[in-house]
């Protein structure tokens, strides 16, 4: 009997942050509170629009 075994993957969460007004992006570790649509704050780049979380996403540590 041959027996094979899952290999365990450790998936990393992210969010990505996008600006309502200019569209600039970033990517940062996921937080406890964090959902789609959350308004995070003011955007750095253009200091006009609004960043908010625009994907959750993981990604698979080697």
């Amino acid at each position: 009997m041959i027996s094979f075994r899952k290999k365990q993957e450790v998936i990393e969460p992210y969010s990505v942050e996008q600006c309502n007004s200019c569209n600039a992006t970033k990517k940062r570790k996921f937080a406890k509170d964090d959902y789609v649509f959350k308004e995070t704050g003011k955007c750095t780049s253009c200091n006009n629009g609004q960043m908010m979380i625009a994907k959750i996403y993981g990604e698979v540590l080697k």
